[in-house]
């Protein structure tokens, strides 16, 4: 069934690989990363560096044509090489050329044209002009020599080598060469998403095959050309199978590993194995639940699992440990026991991983939501399942476990253990400062190919980590407004030093206005003197060139007599080229732009921010870090003080609550110290942190303290399986987050390490540092109350040390049951009498402890067939009071007859035939004149009360009758079997409550 539950599961989820999508969204930093990394051209693009040891650009465009072609016949991918941008760079150099009016501000012409009219550049510039001419390298090029003999236009296509990988890169016979002219340059845009594992596969055997067979085309020539491929489908097949390869491995050493400790651990050892069940049961069960409400889960999540199953263990471990003891146990007593021990151990680890729905990580959100089902629903399995499995189990006669006795030495260290643990956090203390490092390479692991792919690409083609990225939207008309606005600004920074390079479209296509400036500018510089100087010195080299006497007519009427230039819009032949792409009606612009020495990214992201959305890789680690740090304080803070009000809730004591939080106080000071001792800093995981620490490191705690409350001394049989219960609850987390240490995904490495020394500082504090301290606080605590304290004061001090709801279950029935304020009336007459009492039905015993109090020679012997109650009754008690479960009519064996048998608010669950026979029982064990006190509900004439109506519907939810009778039949009852009635009265407070008193005349 688990693994029908768990395969339906995954039949309904995608897993995702793409942790880059984990990052929070709210941000403005990082929403613009996420739409930049997700709507840039370059997000799936494949770029092939095809290189070979020789410099000859003719085998490698052999090579890229080769490449190519393979490509395109595999039919996967949308767009193959560069051919249709390269071919369009002649075209729009002439566009550059016959609009040259409208490309130079004012100060470019004094800067850049007004240097070209001097008469020794313009002889220099014929004279290049002959050579080219006179050289293959001419040829075609008479056109644009004719548009612009002096190369205006160069400095505006000067502009545009940001578009270039590198600066010195050339394009030859339609392909990209590197400088060095050793390396070519393929691309290549896949038809599905980069981040999409099926494609990736099917991509990277063609590219494979393609490798193959160049190598083989090459092989009789002695020539080996070489494919680096980088891109995104390299990233996401190594995310993938590195990750698979962890959750595998995971999964398979915490499993061993927890089966190995479950082993050693009981005295029937396969039993030990069973444990396993709930834990697996219940994250199988979470998984399907989980697919139910998303449609994808992150494979980081599924590489938690072998974590998850250590943590959901832990109950299954104590359940296991209760039943397997040298006496015949039920399975319903063992869930008891672990539920009333463990169940504020479960409320604060779901508590806490639900937390991370704050931490604004989409990772953690599923981390968060999957653990805390997976926990809860083990949980439920232990206590639902569990006893109808095994509801009882025979005696174990394997007892005396060296591990046993390991964890009962450790949790005897007693002072000595306290000080050791205080040193090692007092040494660490200096170290403990949380210190956030985040980067984009951390997030994702790739092989060493793919690092040394992506190394040799940076070195040969430049690295894009260094530029700063700018997205901007609209409709053409309005992102040429954007460019103007942002080509003004650009300028101004690139002449203050903040920015080092960039282009923008509005250097070639400018907006009307910018283009309108542009052309007073233009028709401002071009005097008189200027025109004709240039006229003379064009003709007189031209005709030396054989070029004819209109050959620069055009040229000429731009400089002498413009037209006003009509269109600048871009023409769409040219998005690509210009890092534009279309949809719809809307544009998208991507400008690259490299700071400079005084660049300033705050100041950057104010200038620019509002202009489109900005990628800046230092900037988004930095900011990410603050984010991280900001994340890790507010989730400190909400788990911090929803634990302290759990805490205070269930302990109803800041003693308690404050003993509690010692441990996972020790284990933030050493966790955080020794992270900065082995060179660790806080990452994306290490919001994981106040999870471990304070969600299931406080557990151990919890169940110390809980335990101590339960059974007062450590030697108690059933507090040496509380130890090992948590001695085996944090080996296996260990274990499980040991393993994950192993793991080579950072990620996943990263969440073991702080895992681990949050877990296993924990239990380190639990064993060292509470038994002195809740010994401490136990044995001051007990003892007598001192007799000037009031009747009910010392009452509610004998339950001081107990639970939460005994003791306020006891302080509420003493201050609104209205038996305490008439017992001392009722009683009066007998206080020096009585020295035996027995109280069947006594519940938490509160009135038993009254008339311990009340009759302070006495000592109480009770009865009630609820052994939690029993169980509290006898601590309450102490050694004043024997307490047994049993149910009336049967009554115990008490070695003296009782003066004083208390029947209170319980003969309502009994028909009148026991009721005569526990009447009967109660009149022979008592001494002569003893008395018998009952207090009994009667059916009220009118509308009941809440009490009545509450108490009326618990009896026949459980299944019970309840029966009610007159003051007249239950008098009649007890006159019947020999008492001889002595008071009947109405409670004056509540009419539904009689009290009759009988007496014994023997």
């Amino acid at each position: 069934m688990i693994f029908g539950v768990t395969v339906t599961a995954f039949l309904r989820l995608d897993i995702d690989t793409d942790i880059v999508r984990s990052l929070p969204s709210g941000q403005t930093v990082i929403s613009d990363a996420l739409e930049i990394f997700t709507s840039h051209p370059i997000h799936d693009q494949i770029a092939i560096d095809i290189s070979v040891e020789s410099d000859n650009r003719d085998i490698l465009v052999d090579c890229g044509k080769y490449i190519e072609e393979g490509l395109r016949s595999s039919n996967l991918f949308a767009e193959v090489g560069t051919d249709a941008i390269t071919t369009l760079i002649p075209e729009l150099a002439l566009h550059v050329a016959g609009n040259l009016p409208i490309l130079f501000s004012s100060q470019e012409l004094e800067q850049m044209i007004a240097p070209r009219l001097e008469k020794r550049f313009i002889g220099q510039r014929f004279e290049d002009i002959l050579l080219k001419l006179s050289s293959l390298e001419g040829i075609g090029q008479s056109q644009l020599l004719q548009s612009d003999p002096l190369g205006f236009m160069e400095p505006i296509m000067a502009k545009m080598a940001m578009l270039t990988p590198l600066p010195g890169t050339s394009i030859y016979k339609g392909f990209v060469f590197s400088p060095d002219r050793r390396h070519l340059l393929v691309t290549a845009r896949p038809g599905s998403a980069g981040s999409n594992t099926a494609s990736a596969r099917q991509i990277a055997e063609l590219l494979d095959d393609l490798s193959t067979g160049l190598t083989n085309k090459y092989s009789s020539s002695g020539i080996t050309p070489i494919l680096t491929p980088v891109g995104a489908y390299r990233a996401a097949l190594d995310n993938e199978s590195i990750i698979r390869h962890d959750v595998n491995l995971a999964l398979a050493l915490s499993m061993a590993g927890i089966g190995l400790l479950l082993f050693v651990a009981f005295p029937r050892p396969l039993l030990g194995l069973f444990s396993l069940l709930p834990a697996l049961a219940g994250t199988a069960s979470a998984l399907c639940i989980f697919s139910l409400f998303h449609q994808s889960i992150s494979i980081m999540v599924l590489g938690f699992g072998g974590a998850i199953i250590s943590i959901t263990v832990d109950h299954g471990i104590a359940y296991l440990l209760f039943l397997d003891r040298p006496q015949e146990t039920k399975g319903k007593e063992a869930s008891s026991e672990v539920r009333a021990i463990g169940i504020l151990a479960v409320l604060t680890t779901c508590g806490a991983f639900l937390t991370l729905s704050f931490s604004g990580f989409p990772i953690f959100v599923q981390l968060g939501q999957f653990t805390a089902m997976g926990v809860l629903l083990s949980f439920l399995f232990v206590h639902f399942i569990f006893p109808r499995i095994t509801p009882s189990m025979a005696a174990a006669s394997r007892q005396n476990l060296p591990l046993r006795r390991f964890v009962d030495t450790l949790y005897s260290t007693g002072r000595p253990g306290a000080i050791a643990a205080t040193l090692l956090a007092a040494s660490l203390l200096f170290f403990a400062r949380p210190d956030f490092n985040v980067s984009l390479e951390s997030m994702n692991t790739v092989s060493s190919e793919t690092r040394a792919a992506d190394s040799l690409f940076s070195m040969v083609w430049g690295d894009m980590g260094t530029k700063v990225v700018l997205m901007t939207r609209g409709e053409a008309a309005e992102i040429q407004r954007k460019n103007d606005r942002i080509l003004m600004q650009i300028e101004s920074n690139m002449a203050s030093g903040t920015i080092s390079s960039a282009f923008v479209p509005s250097m070639i296509f400018p907006g009307p206005e910018l283009a309108a400036r542009n052309f007073d500018a233009w028709k401002k510089f071009w005097t008189k003197e200027r025109h004709e100087n240039l006229q003379e010195s064009l003709s007189s080299n031209g005709k030396s060139l054989g070029f004819a006497e209109d050959a620069f007519a055009h040229f000429l009427r731009l400089t002498g007599n413009p037209q006003k230039i009509s269109s600048t819009e871009i023409p769409q032949k040219f998005y690509k080229l210009l890092g534009l792409s279309k949809k719809d009606s809307q544009l998208t612009q991507f400008i690259t732009i490299t700071p400079g020495t005084n660049y300033n990214s705050d100041d950057f992201y104010s200038l620019y921010g509002r202009e489109g959305k900005l990628f800046d890789g230092p900037y988004f680690s930095e900011q990410l870090a603050k984010i991280l740090f900001h994340s890790f304080t507010t989730m400190l803070a909400i788990i911090a003080i929803s634990i302290v009000v759990l805490l205070l809730f269930f302990f109803a004591s800041w003693q308690l609550t404050l003993i509690t939080l010692i441990p996972p106080l020790f284990s933030y000071i050493c966790t955080l110290g020794t992270m900065k001792l082995i060179g660790h800093s806080l990452d994306i995981p290490g919001l994981m942190l106040s999870i471990v620490i304070l969600g299931m490191g406080i557990d151990y705690s919890i169940f110390f303290v809980r335990a101590h409350q339960r059974y007062r001394v450590p030697d108690h049989p059933s507090f040496s399986l509380v130890r090992m219960a948590v001695f085996m609850a944090g080996a296996s987390t260990v274990i499980g987050f040991g393993v994950l240490c192993l793991a080579e995904h950072s990620l996943l490495r990263s969440i073991g390490v702080t895992s681990l020394l949050g877990i296993g500082y924990s239990l380190l504090g639990a064993f060292l540092l509470l038994p002195p301290l809740l010994q401490f606080y136990f044995s001051k605590q007990k003892g007598s109350s001192p007799p000037e304290l009031s009747l009910s004061k010392r009452v509610r001090n004998r339950y001081r040390l107990m639970e939460a709801y005994p003791r306020m279950f006891a302080r509420f029935k003493l201050q609104s049951d209205p038996m305490f304020t008439d017992l001392p009336q009722l009683l009066a007459a007998d206080r020096d009498s009585v020295k035996t009492i027995l109280d069947i039905g006594c519940g938490y015993g509160v009135p038993g402890c009254w008339c311990l109090e009340y009759f302070p020679e006495s000592r109480v012997f009770g009865l009630d067939p609820d052994g939690e109650r029993v169980r509290v009754a006898a601590l309450a008690m102490g050694e004043q009071g024997e307490i047994l479960e049993d149910m009336a009519p049967d009554l115990p064996i008490v070695p003296n007859p009782p003066d004083l048998i208390l029947l209170l608010d319980m003969l309502h669950y009994l028909d009148d035939k026991s009721i005569l026979i526990l009447f009967q029982k109660c009149f022979q064990m008592l001494n002569d004149q003893g008395l018998l006190v009952t207090r009994f509900v009667i059916r009220p004439n009118g509308v009941p009360s809440w009490s009545w109506k509450l108490e009326d519907r618990r009896v026949r939810f459980s299944g019970g009758e309840a029966h009610y009778r007159t003051a007249q039949r239950m008098a009649h009852l007890l006159e019947k079997t020999g008492f001889r009635i002595e008071t009947k009265k109405t409670t004056e407070t509540n009419a539904e409550l009689i009290w009759l008193i009988g007496r014994t005349h023997k």
